[in-house]
């Protein structure tokens, strides 16, 4: 029986690489969601970041579920994120 193929992502990309893009993903958000508060840009322009802002995060929240053991919880927030990160080894 065959697997059945992820949109997200081929069978040879690792924990450790999702768990990276995940905290990147993140990492963006965060930084863009301040920066659009202390900046003074028009209000429509400002909604359209936040709106990739949300987007990022969701990618990152649905990376859980594309890990080998899947964890749909895993992405939830930056600094369950790190945790992850930092059980796999990836900020060493």
């Amino acid at each position: 029986m065959t697997q059945k193929r992820s949109k997200k992502r081929n069978k040879l990309t690792t924990n450790v690489e999702l768990t990276r893009l995940a905290y990147d993903f993140h990492l963006l958000g965060n930084r863009l969601r301040t920066t659009i508060s202390e900046i003074n840009i028009t209000a429509a322009y400002r909604v359209q970041i936040a709106r990739h802002v949300q987007w990022m995060l969701n990618q990152a929240k649905s990376l859980g579920s594309e890990l080998n053991a899947p964890q749909p919880k895993a992405f939830l927030t930056k600094e369950s994120t790190e945790r992850i990160a930092e059980h796999l080894g990836l900020f060493d």
